[in-house]
């Protein structure tokens, strides 16, 4: 039986997300993804609804505006598998979290223009790290994880597993993605109204 439902297509607004506890949980491993438009009656207006998919079952979708979705999708970012995370909180019906796709981004290590006239950065805590590409072979370039949206997943409080711990109950939530055991948040109102 699914306990885990795709929730809104569009992440939480910043505000309320800095009002509640977060979890962050990753995959240990990287997970191959399918990536593809969707229909769903739910998309909003000048979007397109994108689903994710693992082992032929979708684990996320999410709504991307329409013309962003070609640049979106020639990016081939999915083209490798990717680590999954998932950025849980106290909230809604229950626990919902953001789910993410780890993506590798290139990092070029050029400065540009307008840092180079900036002194002050050599002594900021961290710049000399964050531009350093020492100790990587010659022609390699460093590679920063940049987070790429999928969809929400939700959970309710009466399928909780572990009520006492954010943390357990964040890494379950994730175990069950992977798994492919989520279903439609709709359907699970509509059931529970049904009942």
């Amino acid at each position: 039986m699914m306990n885990l439902y795709f929730g809104d297509m569009l992440p939480p607004p910043r505000e309320d997300q800095a009002k509640q506890e977060h979890v962050l949980v990753g995959t240990a491993a990287p997970v191959k993804l399918d990536v593809r438009p969707v229909e769903h009656h739910l998309t909003p207006d000048n979007t397109v609804c994108i689903g994710t998919f693992h082992d032929g079952r979708m684990i996320g979708r999410c709504a991307i505006p329409d013309e962003s979705v070609g640049d979106f999708l020639e990016m081939d970012l999915f083209d490798e598998p990717v680590a999954l995370a998932l950025n849980v909180r106290l909230g809604g019906p229950g626990v919902e979290g953001s789910l993410l796709a780890l993506v590798p981004m290139e990092q070029t290590g050029e400065v540009e223009e307008s840092e180079s006239d900036e002194p002050w950065r050599a002594s900021v805590p961290g710049a000399s790290f964050d531009n350093d590409d020492e100790g990587l072979p010659d022609g390699a370039s460093a590679n920063q994880l940049v987070g790429i949206f999928l969809g929400e997943i939700v959970r309710f409080d009466r399928d909780r597993k572990n009520s006492d711990s954010l943390l357990r109950e964040a890494a379950d939530m994730l175990a069950g993605v992977i798994r492919g055991q989520v279903g439609s948040v709709v359907d699970r109102v509509i059931e529970d109204l049904t009942t």
